[in-house]
């Protein structure tokens, strides 16, 4: 199926004239998937975010925010092997939305993606963005990689 997110093939699929009773008891997850380019760790440097930047995090990831010390953010400066881009290579980010009691309730009533998406949420589900955003603190990508994929 396309949708944006793991939340958004549901509704989808009741789109498509699936059953929700079938839907409810068959499905036990979905998963969403993007490609972010990585960053290239030949001409990877250090910068300092601006702290719009560093609230946006905050705010993203919530109680998945618990740096160590200072973050760090990387891009690449580019270079002849990455083609001055910055970037080489692949990472995935992924959105696992696990098909809970309370998911199936909702998906039997005809929520919204937005309805189901926040009850995923609630339960502990990590959005594409927020793997992303993982992902950069993991110095793979960048920022700006993230929101190009991954805007919500």
């Amino acid at each position: 199926l396309h949708t944006t997110d793991a939340s958004g093939a549901l509704p989808r699929m009741l789109d498509m004239g699936a059953e929700p009773y079938l839907l409810a008891s068959s499905i036990t997850a979905i998963m969403a998937q993007r490609v972010l380019r990585k960053i290239h760790p030949e001409c990877r440097v250090e910068y300092t975010p601006d702290e719009k930047i560093v609230t946006a995090f905050k705010d993203v990831l919530g109680n998945l925010w618990k740096p160590s010390g200072p973050v760090k953010f990387y891009k690449g400066e580019g270079c002849n092997v990455c083609g001055n881009t910055g970037y080489y290579g692949r990472v995935g980010v992924f959105e696992v939305l696990p098909v809970t009691e309370k998911i199936s309730r909702l998906i039997l009533e005809h929520s919204s993606a937005a309805d189901i998406e926040k009850q995923a949420r609630d339960e502990g589900m990590i959005t594409m963005k927020q793997d992303g955003y993982l992902k950069v603190i993991e110095g793979l990508t960048t920022v700006e990689e993230v929101l190009r994929v991954a805007q919500e």
